[in-house]
């Protein structure tokens, strides 16, 4: 059985001209405004998009076709995550965007440039092209390495802009063979009190279950426990600015220690023959779950779907 893997690797644009941030700067307003009026439709069809949008945006935005496609694409991702992940009465605000270049509009390329040998070249419509200069950390630029050798693909790209630097996050894939039996199940159950349960069970004696692994996810919930304290006091003291800061931290330290966790799923499953990794469908649980206001928050703030698809993202590699 063959399946698709897919890696990011995240490349810092290298000191780029006024010119060419104005560029990026315009073309991001650009393409946020365009992602907004695609969202106006409410439709998770792309060929709905397509016949009802596309002319018109061609007419209304100044952007490449390519990019008036990604945007497109981008929406139905965003109304289909926004359905799977809502809560009761929310309402979708979108407050920033990434642009994603795919084959069409980039380029990117090995040089002799002394600067960086990494440059990658955007087409942001008609009359405008921009070529920028890329690094990478030891461990990215391995991967890049990687995938100009053959190993992986080069499909899309994500320009991302953060604190005022602009990123290129490129999105690698190859296909890998999976087995097409299953000698053992790894039983993932993912719960409030322990994040992750695991159990092997062999389908020539599934009567009699295997040692089992349990992650309590203790430091994840210190983590959320800390920062929503930290929150609340900051709310009342209206540091909106300082709240949105404290997010971002949160949100990479809970990644951290899912990697973490994921790197002891991987080998616990792969220490059986033939191992298949099995996790509970948890669609719409959040909205089915009712209790307490403090049990609700606590069960609310688990990231289990971010486990799964780490793990997912591992077990593949």
């Amino acid at each position: 059985m063959q399946k698709d893997a897919q890696v990011t690797v995240i490349g810092k644009v290298f000191r780029p001209n006024r010119l060419k941030v104005l560029a990026l700067n315009r073309a991001l307003g650009e393409y946020f405004r365009l992602v907004k009026w695609y969202l106006g439709f409410n439709s998770k069809s792309k060929n709905f998009l397509y016949t009802n949008g596309y002319e018109r945006a061609k007419r209304l935005y100044n952007l490449n076709t390519a990019l008036i496609q990604t945007a497109r694409d981008k929406v139905v991702e965003i109304l289909k995550s926004f359905e799977e992940n809502r809560k009761e009465n929310s309402i979708l605000r979108l407050k920033r965007i990434s642009i994603r270049f795919d084959k069409r509009c980039y380029s990117f390329s090995k040089t002799t440039n002394v600067l960086t040998p990494y440059w990658l070249t955007l087409s942001l419509n008609k009359k405008e092209r921009i070529s920028l200069p890329i690094i990478f950390g030891e461990k990215q630029k391995q991967r890049i390495e990687e995938t100009f050798r053959g190993e992986w693909k080069f499909t899309t790209v994500e320009m991302v802009k953060r604190n005022g630097e602009w990123y290129a996050h490129f999105v690698l894939s190859k296909t890998i063979e999976l087995p097409d039996e299953a000698e053992t199940i790894i039983a993932i159950d993912r719960g409030e009190h322990t994040l992750a349960t695991a159990v092997a069970i062999s389908k020539s004696n599934p009567e009699k279950p295997m040692k089992g692994q349990f992650w309590r996810g203790e430091e994840i919930k210190r983590i959320r426990g800390l920062y929503g304290h930290i929150r609340r006091k900051l709310q009342e003291k209206y540091r909106v600015g300082k709240i949105k800061e404290l997010k971002g931290r949160e949100r990479r330290k809970v990644k951290q220690q899912l990697h973490m966790i994921a790197n002891q799923i991987i080998p616990y499953a792969k220490q059986f023959p033939k191992p298949v990794i099995v996790m509970e469908n948890l669609n719409g649980i959040r909205r089915k779950f009712k209790n307490s206001k403090n049990l609700n928050r606590r069960f609310h703030s688990l990231p289990f779907r971010k486990l799964q698809a780490i793990v997912e993202h591992k077990e593949k590699l």
